[in-house]
């Protein structure tokens, strides 16, 4: 069992002593087989092989059963059929073994009968103090306890980044595929994440000192707060990377059946990243350059970018660069520009970018190190883009960068040296530039300036960590608690003219409304009304009022609204003829304006998450959404209008007037405050709400409860 005091990951990072339950004989000397590879892998512990056709080997012994080993077992690594994995198990219970990595597949990531009898060994573990990796699993790789439990080839690498995925390719893939060194020290595939899970190991790699970085390939999470709380945590002193796999629905779907985890939907994942400060990685690529980027380079606290480059065209591409990531095309000083001038003819400026070409012609080993250190210690550089060519010819060795760049970005550690040539990857090269772990060449401009930008907005955001969170708006629940409530006892679960007044009793502005249940107790609630007025059929059966028929605008006067209502009820009885109709309600017209919409739902991982983007009828057609974890504060919601392309709109672009964004970001964060309150509240959407330079009113609104099992 495992010892309360010891470091549980430590059993499967550090074993002394394995015990491999079911290996083949023909497995022995196969290039596919965990004991091949603890071989190759230089590993120093004891190793026990459970097989009774077996016999005792060189730098192992073979047991008939595990209970028969004369030895203490830290870690059991487990590979029979999924019939006989929970027998395994109870051996290792039986034995005192405290940790299993099962590489079995076929459970919770097959079928109905493989979820059982994944919860059978689950259930059997928890009540024997047994800890599980998997299954599904291929285990750990730790390069400094020359430890892997992979069946398939693994190689050393010490760069202290720490590898989190739920796929084994990415332990394997890069040696494999590119034959590149594995870029972390120590990784763990989760598989299906039965026991031991994303929480524990972002904690551990948190706490281990050899892991710098995190990087993580994600297929689904199933505790989504407690992740985000850790993830945040740890993300305040390492970055962590993540790659969020399963963006499109068919992925999801594959998803649910590769590790019996349904994932949630992609904008939640990513503002749980974002509340959370994980960097987001757009695919496999550049999850490895990224995180190989930040265990290269200190990130700076700007990003304000030199360009040093071979030619003029690469400069040009290079600030194109700079400007789609947006960082900013550094100033030189004074003081640089005059210490460079000598250097170039009278009739190039000196400036940012540098075209450094014919410089360096003339004395290559002088001028190209002068001009980069002359740079790098200008205060107004915060990092150089290095534009250089890699020739393989020996005639051009006098041109090779590779010479100055690992020195010069030792003596300024905290300036990221960026380099990027054109062209084929030269033999050596790239080895060379990135030698001393100081320097990197990227595949393309992008990827450099991308990298940088990620590394700038991971040190802002520490720097913001600290910053107490705004208190919610004040707002007496009572009156919601109550609405809900009474709709709870009524049976109804879809809510319009009560969600509207819920919205009221939170302190949400609405254009002047009543409900009506009928013609007569319409025209005594207009009378109250300003016109002109409009109408909206209330009815849980109608969730897109227009599309029934069931909304009737700019309605002038008395006879022009007895004639709407007449209308609407007649055309909604036509295309609803099934639906339950509770009246309308009646509503002042809001003229003018720019239609906004702000909606919160309970994720089934993450939790209550709020969204706000372009509002109105065409709402998921234009698709301008930024989504929060909920609840909000006041810099996270005037994050969520400049990152909208109609946030621009709002702000008053091309000449329009200015909104009152102030009383947006107050209506978004009421609205996040409620559905964080109110459990019983699944959904929430506010469309349109209109936004304009005095305020901004909700005309429309729907709260969905939860079912009443939930």
């Amino acid at each position: 069992m495992v010892d309360a005091g010891h470091e549980v990951l430590d059993l499967f990072f550090a074993p002394a002593s394995v015990a491999i339950v079911g290996l083949s004989r023909a497995a022995v000397g196969g290039p596919v087989s965990v004991l091949t590879t603890l071989r190759d892998y230089g590993y120093g512990g004891r190793i026990h092989v459970v097989n009774p056709n077996m016999e005792s080997g060189p730098g192992f012994r073979a047991w008939a059963r595990l209970e028969d080993i004369d030895d203490a077992v830290d870690l059991a690594i487990v590979s029979v059929s999924r019939e006989r994995v929970a027998a395994a198990l109870a051996s290792c219970i039986d034995k005192g073994i405290g940790a299993a990595i099962v590489i079995t597949q076929g459970l919770a990531d097959a079928d109905a009968a493989g979820a059982r009898l994944q919860a059978e060994m689950m259930a059997l573990a928890r009540a024997g103090g047994l800890r599980i990796l998997g299954p599904n699993t291929i285990g750990v790789a730790n390069a400094h306890a020359r430890f892997s439990s992979s069946f398939i080839e693994t190689r050393h690498d010490t760069v202290p980044i720490g590898l989190i995925s739920q796929s084994g390719l990415f332990m394997m893939g890069h040696n494999l595929v590119t034959d590149e060194p594995g870029g972390f020290c120590m990784s763990i595939d989760l598989g299906n994440a039965c026991d031991i899970g994303w929480v524990e190991a972002l904690d551990y790699y948190g706490r281990t000192d050899a892991v710098r970085v995190i990087a993580c390939h994600l297929e689904a999470v199933d505790d989504g707060p407690t992740f985000v709380e850790t993830a945040r945590r740890v993300c305040h002193d390492k970055p962590v990377i993540a790659l969020k796999a399963g963006r499109s629905r068919a992925a999801q779907a594959a998803i649910a059946s590769h590790t019996g985890v349904v994932a949630g939907e992609n904008r939640v994942y990513e503002a749980a990243f974002r509340r959370a400060g994980i960097v987001p990685a757009r695919n496999a690529e550049e999850l490895r350059l990224l995180a190989k980027a930040f265990a290269t380079y200190a990130p700076p606290a700007r990003g304000r970018v030199a360009v040093v480059s071979y030619s003029g065209g690469g400069a040009i591409l290079a600030i194109d660069a700079i400007e789609q990531a947006g960082l900013e095309l550094a100033a030189l000083s004074e003081d640089t520009r005059r210490a460079l001038a000598p250097l170039f003819p009278d009739w190039m400026e000196v400036g940012n970018p540098l075209d450094v070409w014919i410089a360096v012609t003339r004395d290559y080993h002088t001028a190209f190190p002068g001009i980069l250190e002359r740079v790098l210690a200008d205060d107004n550089v915060d990092a150089v883009l290095c534009i250089y060519c890699a020739y393989s010819l020996p005639k051009y060795a006098d041109f090779d960068a590779s010479l100055h760049i690992p020195e010069l970005a030792a003596a300024h550690p905290r300036k990221p040296i960026l380099g990027w040539s054109y062209g084929t990857a030269i033999a050596g090269f790239t080895e060379r530039v990135e030698r001393a772990g100081n320097a990197m060449v990227f595949p393309s401009l992008e990827d450099a300036t991308g990298a940088l930008a990620r590394m700038v907005a991971w040190r802002s955001r520490r720097r913001c960590d600290g910053r107490a969170p705004t208190a919610p708006p004040t707002v007496d629940h009572g009156a919601p608690a109550a609405i809900i409530a009474e709709a709870t006892r009524r049976g109804r679960s879809c809510l319009f003219a009560e969600g509207l007044a819920i919205l009221d009793a939170c302190g949400i502005e609405l254009a002047p409304w009543a409900f009506a249940a009928g013609e007569e107790e319409l025209l005594a609630r207009a009378a109250e009304l300003p016109y002109p007025l409009c109408l909206k059929v209330a009815s849980a059966d109608i969730v897109h009022k227009s599309d029934s028929g069931g909304v009737r605008i700019d309605l002038a006067d008395r006879t022009a609204l007895v004639a709407g209502y007449r209308g609407l009820m007649d055309e909604v009885a036509r295309r609803a003829p099934d639906a339950a109709i509770d009246g309308v309600v009646v509503q002042a017209m809001a003229t003018g304006g720019h239609e906004a919409m702000i909606g919160a739902r309970r994720d089934a991982t993450f939790g209550p998450c709020v969204a706000l983007g372009a509002g109105g009828i065409h709402a998921e057609i234009i698709d301008d959404v930024a989504v929060r974890l909920a609840p909000v504060g006041e810099a996270e919601a005037h994050e969520m209008i400049e990152e909208l392309a109609f946030g621009k709109i709002l702000k008053g672009a091309r000449g329009g007037a200015a909104c009152d964004v102030a009383s947006l970001v107050d209506a978004l964060m009421r609205v996040a405050a409620l559905i964080c309150r109110h459990p019983e509240i699944r959904e929430v959407d506010v469309n349109p709400l209109i936004v304009d330079a005095s305020g901004a009113v909700a005309v429309d609104a729907r709260i969905i409860l939860e079912p009443p099992a939930a």
